[in-house]
């Protein structure tokens, strides 16, 4: 028919040269059609339309031709009509005509949900060899085929599924992390049929970023009553949830500091699901900040996942200036430790804070918090021990009254005692801060957060005891020590030996040996009949062992098609793609493996290079040379 165009046979040849023009070595099969799967469907498509528009009448005038070529007509645009691949239909063929009774995968229809919360809809594949889907999603896998059972392999464990209708499996998965399924039909009586390998890329919901973009760094306030803008932008993968801007007011000094908490409103202004852009005019007056008062400020975000944890800004200060405030002279601190440092008064009030908190909180996130805590009293504990030199730690190690000392620290404090330091009632209310806090650490740590806080409160107490009744300084120079360059090289190098230090060999670790041990499988195997099974195993052992690296997913992916492709008796095939997946693995390994040190030339290279060296030193004064 000429309104066919010629598309019914084209149609009819890629089928003809999927299922005969793939024989090894055979001189007189014809061409093959390599297109791909796209261009495929849409000349079996537009196929079915040109078949659509014949008339049987005119085809085939004889009725009873023209009632079968009618049916006949009508069973092909049903099938051409289905949204089926050329390559699963011809596969299927295929299977059908070399093993029409043995166990075999015909069909996987892949459903990949992703979770509620991301508002994304659920997308169908057909049958693949890998799967990329978000944490939380759902697989489903809709499995066609002649099995009496379905065994499925992941790397939580093997086990049989049975079919939900005749020939029909349906396996559900969720996405936790990067692995694979491996399927094989199973059939009572005809044995295993050729394993299905499909590899699973999760990739996870990434925490969103927020920052706050005016000011861009601390301020300095000249008066209380001053007004600050702030901008903030946040973003995120998916989508976000809220955009807050929280501020501290920190008021004191010493360990006499008061923490006030508070929140900004913001005008945020959404650009997409998953950028947001905020503003704030913040008036400072109603803080009543006095000088030497500070404000610490920061912008916290959410996204819509459920349970995640609020992420938050970079903090900036806001500090009202305090006469006098300067550093004095000699004495140098970092300026982010000084400020960002942890006092007792805060580690109370977040005790204070879990505490209130703790009849909310599942028995896992209190001890969590209570951890966290110790690490932070610690901190503070270690900050006061090296302020006053580290002799805390060691001066009273029994258990008796702090006001005794015992006779070796008393030994080893004598200058100390002569000079009247030791009077000073300040160092004994620091020793029993320091024990204090040592007690409250044990205690967070052991989760009994009643106990710790009063020891918190017990510490700071001391701590402020110890402030109040006689200054304790910090051990400040006078001025700045600088080297005395007069007195380099100046040493005794009559003992200098020179050292050499064996060396090291690099160590490879045993993912790369496991690489390397399945590149040499490998390398068998292309080089001759590739068995599918043992590709389809290969597949699954880089999975397992290299399953987040986007190169060892494709080189699996390479695995799994030469292994359907040895299932289907195409050897010849199977052989390229399994060469082309050894030199890919060859590729991965030499950007993972060590460079090798250069060999030194041998000793008689040096030789002959020395003897030359030689004759043309003695030939430079001969008048050939010249």
């Amino acid at each position: 028919m000429p309104a066919c165009a010629n598309t019914v046979r084209t149609a009819s040849e890629l089928i003809t040269a999927e299922g005969t023009g793939r024989q090894a070595g055979s001189s007189t099969s014809a061409p093959l059609l390599a297109v791909s799967p796209r261009v495929g469907s849409l000349v079996f498509h537009e196929a079915a339309q040109r078949v659509r528009g014949i008339s049987v009448s005119e085809l085939i005038p004889v009725r009873y031709a023209a009632l079968m070529l009618a049916v006949g007509v009508v069973l092909w645009t049903l099938i051409a009509a289905r949204d089926v691949s050329p390559v699963r239909s011809v596969r299927a063929a295929v299977q059908t005509a070399v093993a029409p009774n043995a166990a075999r995968i015909d069909d996987i229809i892949i459903t990949v949900t992703p979770p509620a919360y991301t508002g994304r809809a659920a997308v169908v594949m057909p049958d693949s060899a890998r799967i990329s889907a978000l944490t939380g999603s759902r697989i489903l896998l809709a499995v066609q085929g002649l099995a009496d059972s379905l065994r499925m392999e992941t790397l939580d464990g093997v086990q049989t599924i049975a079919p939900e209708r005749t020939g029909k499996f349906e396996l559900t998965l969720t996405a936790v992390a990067d692995g694979f399924v491996a399927l094989q039909p199973l059939l009572n009586g005809r044995g295993a049929g050729a394993r299905r390998l499909i590899g699973i890329s999760v990739s996870s919901d990434e925490a969103p970023r927020v920052r706050i973009t005016q000011p861009s760094r601390d301020v300095r306030l000249n008066s209380p009553d001053t007004s600050l803008a702030i901008a903030i932008t946040a973003d995120d993968d998916i989508a976000l949830g809220s955009l807050r801007l929280r501020y501290t007011k920190v008021s004191g000094s010493g360990e006499r500091f008061t923490f006030d908490e508070g929140e900004i409103p913001v005008r945020v202004t959404r650009v997409s699901a998953r950028q947001w852009m905020g503003q704030a005019q913040w008036s400072l007056s109603p803080l009543s900040l006095e000088p030497g008062d500070l404000v610490v400020y920061r912008a916290v975000t959410t996204d819509n996942r459920p349970g995640s944890p609020p992420q938050e800004s970079d903090a900036l200060i806001a500090e009202l200036q305090a006469i006098g405030g300067e550093a004095a002279a000699g004495f140098d601190m970092d300026e982010e430790f000084e400020r960002y440092a942890v006092s007792q008064a805060m580690v109370v009030l977040k005790t204070e804070r879990l505490v209130a908190a703790m009849n909310n909180m599942s028995r896992d996130s209190i001890a969590r918090a209570a951890q966290s805590l110790a690490v932070e009293q610690r901190k503070v504990r270690a900050e006061f021990v090296f302020m006053m030199g580290g002799e805390l730690a060691d001066e009273h190690g029994h258990e008796g009254d702090l006001d005794d000392l015992g006779e070796e620290a008393e030994a080893e404090a004598e200058g100390d005692i002569l000079a009247g330091r030791l009077e000073n009632q300040g160092r004994i209310a620091l020793m029993r801060a320091v024990r204090a806090m040592s007690r409250a650490g044990t205690a967070l740590d052991a989760v009994e957060v009643s106990t710790a806080l009063v020891s918190e409160k017990q510490a700071l107490s001391n701590i402020q005891l110890a402030f109040s009744r006689s200054r304790i300084l910090l051990r400040a120079l006078s001025q700045r020590e600088s080297l005395d360059l007069t007195r380099r090289l100046s040493g005794d190098l009559s003992e200098a030996r020179s050292v050499r230090r064996a060396s090291v060999l690099a160590e490879v670790d045993s993912q790369t040996v496991s690489l390397q041990s399945i590149l040499a499988r490998l390398a068998t195997l292309a080089g001759s009949t590739a068995a599918a099974d043992e590709l389809s195993m290969l597949a699954q052992q880089l999975l397992q062992q290299d399953g987040t690296s986007d190169a060892a997913a494709e080189i699996a992916s390479m695995l799994s098609t030469a292994s359907a492709a040895a299932s289907r008796g195409n050897r010849a095939e199977a052989r390229t793609i399994a060469e082309q997946a050894s030199l890919a693995l060859a590729q991965l390994l030499r950007v993972r493996l060590p460079m090798a040190s250069g060999s030194a030339p041998p000793f008689t290279q040096h030789r002959l290079e020395g003897a030359l060296a030689d004759v043309l030193r003695e030939q430079r004064g001969t008048p050939e040379w010249r």
